[in-house]
């Protein structure tokens, strides 16, 4: 999923500002799944967000998930694995709260009531930055967002 999101993010004009940061996430910014019926010819693998992630974040990946899906849609030049199914990945209201945040975001990457309940020491070794992440969709001459911050994942 991470490599489908990067490679659907880098087509997207919108979204390629944001390729560094989601970089850095890695794994740990991917929602987990929860199957459901692997007898059905379409599996539900219904979302389960990681605890310490923002709104705003979470907005990003969704943006990322659509693109992935306008990124498979185009046909040419790729073949369809054969056996694969049909998946279906709807929100839900679900968290996990064993899920590890990666240290040394931005703070508005992290939700800030998760982030309120951390004991001090945690929240040290967390090392948040203090600036806040640009959100705002790329365009192609604007330098915004990650680019305007001095964040380690910055390239």
């Amino acid at each position: 999923l991470l490599k489908m999101r990067l490679d659907a993010m880098a087509e997207h004009p919108g979204l390629r500002k944001h390729l560094p940061l989601v970089k850095y996430l890695g794994t740990q910014g991917i929602s987990s799944d929860e199957s459901e019926d692997e007898v059905r010819r379409t599996i539900s693998y219904p979302r389960v967000y990681p605890r310490w992630r923002s709104q705003q974040l979470s907005a990003l990946m969704w943006e990322a998930d659509l693109a992935i899906m306008e990124f498979l849609c185009i046909t040419i030049g790729k073949r369809k694995k054969a056996g694969t199914q049909l998946r279906s990945r709807p929100h839900s209201a679900k968290f996990n709260d064993a899920a590890a945040a990666p240290p040394g975001l931005p703070v508005n990457c992290y939700d800030a009531t998760w982030l309120s309940s951390l004991h001090p020491r945690s929240k040290k070794h967390l090392r948040v930055r203090e600036e806040e992440y640009d959100f705002a969709p790329g365009c192609a001459g604007g330098h915004t967002g990650i680019m305007n911050c001095q964040c380690p994942f910055r390239r």
